[in-house]
């Protein structure tokens, strides 16, 4: 048990990382969502709207642009590390993988243009 004393503290370090990334993602996260909320909830009118609607259409813009771009981080995470593992064998694929890096990065895009037509209606 004792040689893998040293495997283990490096996990906890692992793991204790991970989760300072989480919490510091999660409080970006709820700034993102109640930020809008907060500045245009309480009854001010944007380009004539009631303040509740103006408020919930930040919200969903807001929404849309941070789950869309969670989303497309994630799957960057798995495609770029394929990638990269893919191309140390076989160079000759980097087309391929950066391809498959762009429409990963596509998920944002559609997040960022759901948003722009939220903003749009308010």
């Amino acid at each position: 048990m004792e040689r893998f004393s040293g495997v283990m503290q490096g996990l906890k370090k692992i793991n204790v990382c991970f989760l300072v990334i989480a919490v510091f993602f999660g409080i970006i996260g709820a700034f993102t969502i109640l930020t809008p909320v907060a500045l245009f909830g309480q009854g001010s009118a944007v380009s004539g709207s009631s303040g509740s609607y103006a408020g919930f259409a930040f919200l969903a813009a807001g929404l849309s642009i941070s789950v869309s771009v969670l989303g497309a981080g994630i799957a960057l995470s798995k495609i770029g590390s394929a990638a990269v593992a893919a191309i140390a064998e076989k160079p000759e694929i980097m087309g391929a993988a950066i391809v498959f890096a762009g429409l990963a990065e596509g998920l944002s895009i559609w997040g960022l243009i759901v948003a722009v037509l939220i903003l749009v209606k308010v």
